[in-house]
């Protein structure tokens, strides 16, 4: 693929594949034989109301309308349509929902909710915004591809009492489908777009399959896999070649319901990734001058045959450019209902989280001070247990309670090498610099938590909730350093950080549900939330000027307090599903880092709190069945507040009143799809999705470079399905305007020094891309 250099394209030129895309549908259609037959257990009538949403925010099966929670669901026909890939995917089907960069983001990719999130480096750091899959809670070792899933419930607000301490923004509960006993049936499909074919950007194959299996009358077992490749992302005019990611994946659900009172869910996964070529960042932004006057950052990226601009893919790299990933987990849950009708509860996972050893060059060209990591690797192992009992439901007290429990171990390695320049004689300037850095965290972790609705009346219920949770974090890093000069090398200096803390926290939940009648309710809640403390080495390390050993500082634990009002309400006949929320959340100590580039160009991230951030804001769900065959899911956010208090310093800057990073004021989603029936009882299908998002801040500086502008994207679809929905073809375009819009900024460019520029983190979701989509059923 070439390098995308070309200016913005008009909007008429950037549609224009839409045209053929429709105009192709219509032909498909046209093309259908006439005679085709109806099978006989097809087609549903269509009562014209909104469906009834089934979800387990409240570790209990509930109406969506019931639950006294602002959550928004994104369904399996969502996922699939909207071409749902990963996590970061996400994003666009739910309007508080942001993702940083998922490569260098931190814990959990940097997600936040409601404009707040971790993007913290930290071994020992937790993500804000929990990510629990089939009741396991992922932690550090989220990861892997989304395939397969029923659907996705984005919980907003703190959900510590019910979900544990990574949640003190909000969760991300995932479900995948379960076995179905009694029945046999798979399903294979297959995504497809080309470089440059019908105005798409980027190369992509995306491969879906499974079976379900029944063994017994009893038990059935589900086995999907996936496999996915992209190209073009960026292309590397070194050598000539486009970056590369593949993912394999497999999971296998077996279920044994023996009667009506026992449930036994056994799952195993396994999933890897590659990506080669795949460098941080690609510079967007290049001055003639560094503040130094020592580099010619534009000049220096043109003499490697890179045009800097906004919309620059290409990089000039003669590193490896490796990054390898894999995931496996294993997880049983056993659910028994008691003789008193009470359920007993227990999932009990293990869970591995493993990269490298990986290579990246952070300097992006040719050239001097150069920066680049090698025999990076990270290994992670998680054991969590839960064992809870809840109420049968529907009853003057609702309750449940439970005993979570989790071990958390993670060895990190990586070697930083740093090439100044070879042109000055050697002493003084070294001709190499090697940092060695070994990271070794353990956390163990143990609550009690339980939650009850009380039924004061046939109106009114209250609520209250509590959880005590007691942390261990122990955190130990060595770091060798050593400098190589061209008559002699100078003895390695070894610094050597360590630190544990113990904390306990109580936190919980109150408020008051009102069912004003059978489709409306409105409620009030008071959160607080809990993160965990993590461990920063590296300040006092960068302190000591020898070889020595010292004690690692604390970063105290995050606390969000959170007030929201909700409604929710059905309307015009159940046609019009509403949700409003309104809320206030104050969090006192928020975990966050400071990142600079030392004189050498080497990348420094320290941890740190802000002693306190306000979020509030506006959330509108909607939901809607206007007329026959059409439906409309929409969801918005106005977030005020999330910036650094009044004199907040970062690097020397003040930055008090600057909002937080990937915090916009504004964003709206929207999701629209149309079917209607065509010759021989096949269906067609015209879907649109777009997503707003006001001006977003993406680095931490007070330069408007590091905010990417208020945006639009616009993503169609149109398809065709069978009679017998056995089978399907469609086309597709998403992000059809090709708007470059980044995942990260990063200032300065990386051995260019202070001054030099900005550099832009991409993904596939900064590119069109056009294709073809098909599907099978048995």
């Amino acid at each position: 693929m070439h390098a995308q250099t070309n200016p913005q394209k008009t909007l008429h030129k950037s549609l224009s594949p839409l045209v053929h895309l429709m105009a192709a549908g219509g032909l498909i259609v046209l093309a259908l034989p006439v005679g085709a037959q109806t099978a006989p257990d097809q087609p549903k009538a269509d009562s014209g109301e909104v469906q009834s949403v089934v979800v387990t925010a409240q570790k209990r099966s509930q109406r969506l309308k019931d639950v006294p929670v602002a959550l928004s669901v994104v369904n399996a026909e969502q996922l699939e349509k909207q071409g749902i890939r990963d996590l970061g995917d996400l994003a666009k089907s739910a309007a508080s929902l942001e993702f940083g960069d998922q490569k260098t983001g931190g814990a959990g990719g940097s997600a936040s909710i409601r404009g707040i999130g971790t993007a913290v480096f930290t071994t020992s750091a937790e993500s804000s915004v929990g990510v629990v899959v089939d009741g396991v809670p992922l932690g550090n070792t989220a990861g892997g591809a989304l395939f397969d899933m029923e659907r996705v419930e984005v919980l907003r607000g703190p959900q510590g009492t019910l979900f544990g301490k990574s949640a003190s923004a909000g969760v991300l509960n995932l479900v995948s489908k379960a076995p179905v006993l009694g029945r046999f049936g798979g399903f294979a499909n297959v995504e497809l777009s080309g470089a440059d074919v019908l105005g798409s950007k980027l190369g992509n194959t995306v491969v879906r399959g499974g079976l379900n299996v029944p063994l017994t009358d009893d038990s059935a077992l589900r086995v999907t896999a996936h496999s996915d490749r992209q190209t073009g992302v960026y292309f590397n005019v070194f050598n000539n070649t486009d970056s590369a990611t593949t993912g394999n994946g497999v999971r296998l659900r077996y279920l044994l319901k023996p009667d009506a009172d026992l449930a036994i869910n056994l799952i195993a996964e396994h999933d890897r990734s590659k990506a080669t070529g795949a460098t941080f960042f690609a510079p967007a932004i290049a001055y003639d001058s560094n503040t130094a006057g020592n580099h010619a950052p534009k000049a220096e990226f043109a003499a490697c045959g890179v045009t800097v601009s906004l919309r620059n893919n290409t990089v000039c790299s003669d590193a490896l450019e490796l990054n390898t990933a894999r995931v496996s987990g294993l997880s049983a849950q056993i659910d028994k209902t008691l003789a008193n009708g009470l359920t007993l509860t227990s999932i009990t996972a293990a869970r591995e989280r493993s990269t490298g050893p990986d290579s990246a060059a952070i300097d992006m060209s040719q050239g001097w001070d150069k920066v680049r990591t090698s025999d990076s690797t990270k290994d992670i192992r998680q054991f969590s247990q839960e064992l809870r009992l809840s109420s049968p439901g529907k009853q003057e007290v609702d309750w449940v309670a439970g005993l979570f429990l989790s071990d958390y171990h993670s060895d990190k390695h990586i070697i930083t090498t740093i090439l100044p320049p070879p042109y000055v004689p050697s002493p003084p300037v070294p001709r190499s610099i090697t940092n060695t850095a070994d990271t070794v965290t353990d956390s163990r972790s143990a609550a009690l938590f339980g939650q009850a609705s009380f039924k004061l009346n046939e109106q009114f219920s209250a609520l209250a909730g509590l959880r005590y949770t007691r942390d261990k974090v122990e955190d130990t890093q060595t770091q060798s350093s050593v400098v190589a000069f061209a008559p002699f090398t100078l003895p390695a200096t070894i610094k050597t950080g360590s630190a544990s803390i113990t904390k306990s926290n109580l936190s919980g939940k109150v408020g008051l549900q009102a069912v004003l009648d059978k489709d409306t309710n409105v409620y009030a809640t008071l959160s607080r939330g809990y993160k965990a403390p993590q461990i920063d080495n590296d300040t006092p390390m960068g302190l000591l000027t020898a070889s020595g050993t010292t004690t690692g500082d604390i970063v105290k634990a995050e606390q969000p307090t959170s007030f929201e009002l909700g409604l929710k309400t059905s309307l015009l006949n159940r046609r019009l599903d509403v949700d409003v929320a309104l809320f206030r959340t104050t969090i006192k100590d928020f975990q966050e880092q400071n990142c600079t580039l030392t004189a050498i160009g080497a990348l420094n991230c320290i941890p740190l709190n802000v002693p306190k951030v306000l979020s509030y804001g506006l959330e509108l769900d909607l939901r809607a069945r206007p007329m026959a065959g059409l439906t409309v899911n929409a969801s918005s956010a106005v977030i005020l507040g999330t910036e650094y208090p009044t004199g907040f310093q970062f690097d020397g800057q003040d930055v008090g009143g600057q909002r937080l990073l990937y915090s916009p004021k504004g964003k709206v989603t929207l999701g629209v799809e149309y079917t209607t029936g065509t010759f021989g009882d096949y269906e067609w299908s015209l879907g649109a999705d777009v997503t707003y998002k006001t001006a977003v801040r993406l680095c931490n500086t007070l330069a408007p470079e590091c905010s990417y502008q208020s945006h639009t994207i616009v993503g169609l679809r149109t398809g065709v399905r069978s009679p017998d929905d056995k089978w399907g073809v469609g086309l597709f375009v998403r992000n059809a305007g090709d708007e470059r819009v980044p995942n990260a900024i990063l200032y300065p460019l990386p051995g260019k020094g202070a001054g030099s520029g900005y550099a832009y983190s991409l993904g596939g979701n900064s590119f069109r891309s056009v294709g073809i989509t098909a599907d099978v059923k048995f």
